[in-house]
């Protein structure tokens, strides 16, 4: 991830492709047809995805699930581009200081929320508040120390310490810093209204079936783009009203696909992609780096609380074998906590990373005193690479002396059993929107007040605040090194391996472009 060294030339005037660069890239398709296309909606856009999301809360959670779906109502004041870099979406010029102790912050004028109301730098204002207050990623707003709004349009963050990359932590996704009516400031965690600015506003929520959202008459398009470019953008959309389907189980979304009931499928099976990709009537996309396979491991909870214990399972792991079954193929191996090509990526610690040493593994446990404490694995039923991964890993861990439970619940019953620092030793998931925005975001997982493996670890803290207070990216780099070195070796993460993904659409929708979480805006059909 880079950032431009001027930040306000590079955020007044958005990094705009040249015409031919975006035909080339395959958006001139998407914005030579906004305007002519204006005025032909469609009735319905369906999408089946996997999970149904804990809350459609963006503050309250780092699910996929939600972010698939709140991402189109919510939007911010600065976000990521295709190419991941950071551009302006809500703000209209964002100005930092010569010190860097303060950002101001220009608003786009006549943007509406879904109630009508006019949005101002109060309600921006109110936004950092709650998300000072409630988010689960609020360490991004520790350095602010005061929220000016001298005006209805201009807002100024002061800081209590130069942060060299405070725009790439507010422009990060995995709980996006979204712009909410002043009214949801004291509102707890996951008991908004669901009211944002977006191309889409919020219709009804219906358990195990759907999500629907229809199109927000009064959204205002970007006119500083053509097109779709990653969360900013000229965002259209061509349908009164857009589904998000709650399917889980992956053939029933194949079938839903090949019968014209779903429109854009979220995940397809390599089994399935491999018999459909002689099929006209449907596109067929790749999506590499969806995200790092793995577990998290409780350190406050017996017997993972002891570092030989957790030396011990990880070393017994055998990640190929776990990628293999888990993902039917669609797998990479390679120990980064970053994806090869990342600015960041580095490879320490990978001298712990699939060492398939099931007699090492009896050693550790043996002279840890091991004596059959019971070790608790959760997983879901939603998503089922993660499934599949905790049963083959279950079964090797039981292989070298290990008495393994798994517990298997729905995706959102998962994501609030790991709330509970006792119910468990080993959380699968998969860790895909930090690593894609860089190791920013990626680090937050295991520091303080996030902390995923529940006690808190000062050296982790420590090598955070040392991360976003280095001056140059080498300096940077060099701390995400160490940084990747701690977390293999006090074992708080179990990465497998890196997941690729095939999503799919029929053939005659038309402007999808596949991303880190899927755009229905300037996506249309064509008969």
């Amino acid at each position: 991830m880079t950032s431009a060294p001027n930040r306000d030339a590079a955020l007044r005037f958005p990094p705009l492709r040249q015409w031919a660069l975006a035909c080339a890239i395959g958006l001139c398709a998407i914005a030579s047809a906004g305007h002519a296309l204006a005025q032909k909606r469609a009735p319905m856009l369906v999408f089946a995805q996997e999970a149904p999301p804990p809350t459609l809360d963006p503050y309250f959670s780092t699910s996929v699930s939600t972010r698939n779906v709140a991402m189109h109502m919510f939007e911010t004041l600065v976000t990521r581009d295709e190419n991941n870099a950071i551009v302006p979406d809500l703000a209209d010029k964002i100005t930092e200081s010569p010190d860097g102790l303060s950002y101001t912050f220009t608003l786009r004028r006549g943007i509406k929320f879904h109630n009508g109301q006019e949005m101002t730098s109060a309600d921006v204002k109110a936004s950092f508040e709650r998300y000072q207050r409630v988010a689960l990623q609020k360490v991004i707003l520790t350095p602010v120390s005061a929220i000016e709004t001298p005006d209805p349009y201009t807002v100024v963050l002061r800081l209590s310490r130069k942060v060299p990359v405070f725009l790439d932590e507010m422009s990060s996704f995995v709980t996006p810093l979204a712009i909410l009516p002043a009214s949801q400031r004291d509102k707890e965690g996951g008991k908004i209204d669901l009211i944002g600015t977006g191309p889409l506003q919020f219709v009804e929520w219906q358990p195990d079936s759907h999500i629907r959202l229809k199109r927000f008459a009064d959204y205002q398009p970007d006119t500083r783009y053509k097109g779709t470019d990653g969360f900013a953008g000229r965002k259209e959309i061509f349908f009164d009203q857009v589904d998000f389907k709650l399917v889980k189980d992956p053939g029933a979304r194949v079938a839903g696909l090949e019968a014209g009931q779903f429109h854009i499928i979220e995940d397809l099976p390599i089994e399935s992609a491999k018999r459909l990709a002689g099929n006209k009537a449907l596109t067929l996309y790749d999506l590499k780096n969806w995200w790092l396979h793995g577990a998290w491991v409780n350190h406050s909870k017996a017997p993972t609380n002891d570092n030989k214990i957790r030396r011990a399972l990880q070393i017994a792991l055998d990640m190929e074998e776990i990628m293999e079954i888990a993902t039917d193929g669609a797998y990479v191996l390679q120990p980064g906590l970053q994806y090869p090509g990342n600015p960041y990526y580095v490879t320490t610690g990978a001298q712990y990373y699939n060492k398939k040493d099931p007699a090492g593994a009896k050693k550790l446990l043996a002279e840890a005193g091991y004596k059959g404490e019971e070790l608790v694995i959760i997983t879901n039923s939603s998503y089922q690479t993660m499934y599949k991964a905790a049963q083959v890993a279950a079964e090797q861990l039981k292989a070298v002396g290990f008495k393994v439970r798994v517990d298997v619940f729905d995706w959102a019953t998962a994501m609030a059993r790991r709330k509970d620092g006792n119910a468990w030793n080993l959380w699968f998931t998969g860790q895909g929107t930090g690593p894609s925005v860089g190791p920013f975001a990626a680090m937050k997982d295991v520091v303080s007040p996030q902390k995923n493996q529940i006690t808190a670890d000062p050296v982790i803290d420590g090598l955070y605040a040392e991360l976003i207070s280095g001056a140059t990216p080498e300096a940077r780099k060099a701390t995400f090194a160490k940084f990747q070195e701690r977390v293999y070796d006090q074992v708080l993460f179990l990465k497998f391996g890196d997941l690729t993904r095939k999503q799919a659409s029929g053939s005659k929708v038309k402007g999808f472009v596949p991303y880190r979480i899927p755009r229905m805006w300037n996506v249309r059909i064509e008969d």
